[in-house]
C-alpha cells in the first residue's frame, strides 16, 4: 500500500506546472537561441542595405555641374559656410584655400565617391572597403554642417552615420545577403544571387512604371520613387520633413529596367540571359551618370533639376549583382571542364 502510494505521489509530481517548466523550459532556451542564430545574418545584411540606402537618398540634391555654386545653393551652401562656422581651423583652411577654388572638381569628387558607396553597400560587395570610405566621408560633411547657419541639421545624424559605417565594417556586413558571402560560397549561392537580382529588378521596374504615370513616356521629366511628404506651417510655407528620394522614372526607363530584370531571370536557365541583362544594366548606369541631371516633377506640381547619380547607383548596384555571380560560375565551369 506504501509503494503504491508512494508511486502515485511521483506521478502526481511528474505532471505539475513546476515539473513541466522544468523540463519544456531548455528546451525554449534552445529554440530561442538556434532563432538568434539564424536572424544575425539577415540582420546585419539588412542594416548594410539600409546603411547604403542612406547614401543613396542623398545623392539626388548633388547636381552637377556647378553642384550649386551658381545659385548659392546645394552642396555649395554648406561648404561656403564652413568659413563662417566652423568648429575645426585646419578644416577651415582646408575648405578656403582648397576646396572652394576648386569647387566643380570637388563637387564631382563627392558625388562619384558617395554613389560608389551606396552601390557597393547596397549589394554588399567589397563591404569593409565601402564602409570604412563612408564613414571617412562622414566625417568632413559633419565638420561642413554641424555649426550651419540655419537649425535644420541635427548634427547627432552624422555621428550616427560614422558609427553605423564603422559597424557594417565591423560586423563584415557583405558576408550576409551580400555579394561578399556569395563569392565565398558554393555555386548554388551564385545561381541564387542571379535570381534575386532578377526579382529585385523586375519589382523596381513595376514601381518605376506605377510611379511615372503621370509624366511623358520618355524626356527629362521624370516621377519620384520614394517620399517627398511635409506639412504646412502656420505661414502657410511647406515644410519638407520627410525625403527618402531614392530613384526617379518616366515609363521608358521603368519599362527598359522591367525588360532588363526579366532577361536576368531568364539568364538562371539560359547563362546568355543574365549576362545580357547585366550587361544592360551596367549600361543603364553609365548612360544616366552622363545625362547628369532629370527635371524632377513635384506631388506641388513644381519642377526641380536633381542629379541621377542615385539612379546609376541602383542600376550599376544590380549589374554588379548579376554579373560578378555569373562571372563566378563561369570560372566554376571552366574548373570543372579542366578537371575533367
Amino acid at each position: 500500500m506504501s509503494a503504491l502510494m508512494l508511486k502515485t505521489g511521483e506521478l502526481a509530481l511528474g505532471q505539475s506546472p513546476a515539473c513541466h517548466a522544468v523540463r519544456v523550459l531548455p528546451s525554449l532556451l534552445r529554440r530561442l537561441d538556434l532563432a538568434d542564430q539564424r536572424a544575425q545574418g539577415p540582420v546585419l545584411g539588412l542594416c548594410r542595405i539600409g546603411v547604403g540606402s542612406l547614401w543613396l537618398a542623398n545623392l539626388h540634391w548633388k547636381v552637377p555641374p556647378s553642384f550649386g555654386q551658381s545659385s548659392g545653393g546645394g552642396l555649395f551652401k554648406y561648404s561656403e559656410s564652413v568659413s563662417r562656422h566652423s568648429p575645426f581651423g585646419p578644416f577651415t583652411w582646408i575648405t578656403e584655400q582648397i576646396v572652394l577654388p576648386n569647387f566643380q572638381f570637388f563637387g564631382w569628387v563627392t558625388l562619384i565617391s558617395e554613389t560608389v558607396i551606396a552601390m557597393l553597400l547596397l549589394v554588399g560587395y567589397r563591404t569593409k572597403l565601402a564602409a570604412l570610405a563612408g564613414a571617412m566621408l562622414s566625417v568632413p560633411i559633419m565638420l561642413s554642417v554641424i555649426y550651419y547657419d540655419r537649425a535644420d541639421e541635427w548634427s547627432w545624424s552624422y555621428l550616427l552615420m560614422i558609427i553605423a559605417n564603422l559597424g557594417v565594417y565591423a560586423s563584415d556586413g557583405g558576408a550576409h545577403l551580400g555579394l561578399d558571402g556569395v563569392r565565398r560560397g558554393p555555386a548554388q549561392a551564385a545561381t541564387s544571387a542571379i535570381r534575386a537580382a532578377g526579382i529585385v529588378t523586375v519589382a523596381i521596374g513595376v514601381l518605376g512604371l506605377f510611379v511615372s504615370r503621370s509624366v511623358a513616356f520618355a524626356g527629362s521629366r521624370v516621377a519620384l520613387l520614394g517620399s517627398d511628404a511635409g506639412f504646412v506651417n502656420d505661414n502657410g510655407d511647406l515644410v519638407r520633413r520627410w525625403e527618402l528620394k531614392f530613384l526617379w522614372f518616366n515609363p521608358l526607363w521603368a519599362l527598359l529596367t522591367l525588360a532588363l530584370g526579366l532577361l536576368v531571370l531568364l539568364g538562371t536557365r539560359l547563362r546568355w540571359g543574365s549576362r545580357a541583362g547585366g550587361a544592360g544594366l551596367a549600361m543603364l548606369a553609365v548612360v544616366i551618370m552622363a545625362m547628369r541631371t532629370f527635371d524632377y516633377v513635384r506631388n506641388d506640381g513644381a519642377v526641380q533639376a536633381v542629379a541621377t547619380a542615385s539612379n546609376a547607383a541602383v542600376w550599376g548596384a544590380l549589374a554588379l549583382a548579376v554579373l560578378l555571380p555569373d562571372a563566378a560560375l563561369r570560372r566554376g565551369s571552366s574548373a570543372s571542364a579542366d578537371a575533367r
